[in-house]
């Protein structure tokens, strides 16, 4: 696909920049390229670029990174929809499976950019073109982990092979009390980050190529590396000071070292968070940046640029990519804040990862929210609020217990149950609630069976009577969408609230 004339970002800046991380259904690997996004995202940010985000194939456009274009052929048509400028930000070993030929068609005519001088000096030798190294950098909303008590000797995260497990085998003879992890991202694998001592990294492939990768955001976090390095091997002669290093055969011997004695350990945590931190990731993106791409004396964007998604009720369920929000400050989120103030939106928020703002109103596409809104006393307050976060066309993703289910009461904080019918005051009868300028769209509305359910559904029993039936439904799963309303709707709307004295 040719490239044609692109439109500026509507403020007489250049054009957004789109990122697009591939993700796949059930496949929860997808969520290994995020600290590398993240990283890439918010240097962009700093340097006043419009940043849009898409997790499929469908978000390629003009002036698009892609991250994980080796997933492309899971996608219909994926590699069709690439563009001839779209840059291709490679993060599989040159031996993986993927590295095919279809892979390598993609790559040719493009440019490509590695996490790993060494493997983009190998897939440039594969690909017959240049291969530009462009390492992961620091940027301040990446050191985010709250530090706890660490009760994990050596933390390992990633998949399994003979190699590794031996490594770990290894380890735990040498008395060392070793957690290792496959498919766990986001908030899960921070809270294991934190209770860890050391963070152990062991190559999969041979030969091994330097995973910054899977280092860089520990040691952003003040962590203690251990990073196999064998002959011949090399290490980014930058963050080397700031990492301890072994061979294979040395890796548990070198970290029942490390465990052993707290203050070495810690001076290099130290070590390998000023290291890290020195990398600038915006200095390290703008330089790899097409000329055509750079910002021309353009002023960067007030701090803080905020997500376009957000959290609710965060807890365990930290997501990077959002503004994470929750009334426990335990939980580590973004912003502590209830959702039911009536004056959320002229409260002065600071966050680590974002600097000091007020809530935006319109500002957010979409809003997830979890078994939370059974918990509120001012439901409508909590409702209105998200009505007023929410972008025109915004949607506002909610899981609740559904009313008969065991779940709606068996937690003595829940306040209120919901069945189907409990948002028709917030899409047909918003006039009631005073909404004079929005209102919700139900878009879907999604009944999650317990065993119960199954059974009765397996059997062929109609979906309005198993809905009737107690314990065979226990989740709801509805989707809302911001809409504005027609000049109809305003005096519709207008005429029943004079009239809602007599409802």
């Amino acid at each position: 696909m040719g490239n044609s004339t692109d439109p500026t970002n509507g403020d007489g800046g250049p054009p957004p920049i789109s990122l697009v991380s591939l993700r796949l259904p059930h496949f929860p690997h997808s969520a290994a390229f995020q600290d590398l996004a993240f990283s890439v995202r918010f240097a962009l940010l700093r340097a006043g670029h419009d940043v849009r985000f898409g997790f499929s194939p469908a978000g390629i456009a003009p002036r698009s990174i892609l991250f994980g274009a080796h997933l492309l052929r899971h996608f219909p048509d994926g590699a069709a929809a690439l563009r001839d400028d779209t840059i291709i930000y490679n993060t599989e070993h040159t031996t993986s499976d993927y590295i095919d030929e279809a892979y390598l068609a993609v790559l040719r005519g493009r440019q490509v950019w590695d996490y790993s001088a060494d493997n983009a000096a190998a897939l440039a030798e594969r690909t017959g073109a240049p291969v530009r190294h462009v390492a992961l950098g620091h940027v301040p909303e990446m050191s985010r982990i709250a530090a706890v008590a660490e009760d994990i000797d050596v933390l390992f995260y990633g998949s399994i092979n003979p190699r590794r497990q031996s490594v770990l085998d290894g380890m735990r003879a040498a008395g060392l009390r070793v957690e290792a992890v496959f498919g766990v991202y986001g908030a899960a694998r921070d809270a294991l980050i934190a209770r860890a001592r050391l963070v152990l990294n062991v190559h999969f492939y041979q030969p091994g190529h330097f995973e910054v990768l899977r280092v860089g955001y520990p040691m952003a976090n003040r962590k203690a590396v251990l990073n196999e390095v064998n002959p011949g091997e090399t290490v980014d002669a930058d963050l080397e000071t700031g990492l301890a290093c072994a061979p294979f055969e040395e890796l548990a011997a070198t970290a029942a070292a490390l465990i052993a004695d707290d203050a070495a350990r810690r001076a290099l945590a130290d070590r390998g968070y000023l290291a890290f931190a020195a990398r600038d990731a915006a200095a390290g993106i703008a330089r790899a940046l097409p000329a055509a791409w750079r910002p021309a004396d353009r002023p960067p964007r007030p701090h803080p640029v905020l997500p376009e998604a957000i959290v609710i009720g965060s807890g365990k369920s930290f997501d990077i990519n959002a503004l994470n929000v929750d009334i426990d400050a335990r939980w580590h989120p973004d912003i502590v804040a209830d959702i039911t103030q009536p004056g959320l939106f002229e409260r002065d928020f600071t966050a680590r990862r974002f600097g000091r703002f007020h809530l935006p109103r319109r500002h957010f596409a979409a809003i997830m929210i979890s078994h939370v809104l059974e918990h509120l006393g001012d439901l409508v307050t909590a409702m209105t609020n998200c009505l007023d976060l929410l972008a025109d066309g915004g949607l506002m993703y909610i899981a609740v217990p559904y009313d008969l289910s065991y779940g709606a009461w068996q937690d003595p904080t829940h306040v209120r149950a919901f069945n189907e019918r409990s948002w028709w005051y917030y899409t047909d009868w918003y006039w009631y609630l005073g909404w004079a300028e929005a209102r919700f769209d139900l878009i879907s509305q999604e009944f999650t069976a317990s065993p119960v359910g199954t059974a009765l559904r397996e059997r062929g029993v109609p979906e309005e009577e198993i809905l009737r039936t107690p314990r065979a439904i226990d989740e709801m799963r509805v989707v809302l969408r911001r809409r504005a309303l027609t000049p109809a709707e305003k005096a519709h709307g207008a005429a029943m609230r004079g009239d809602s004295r007599s409802i």
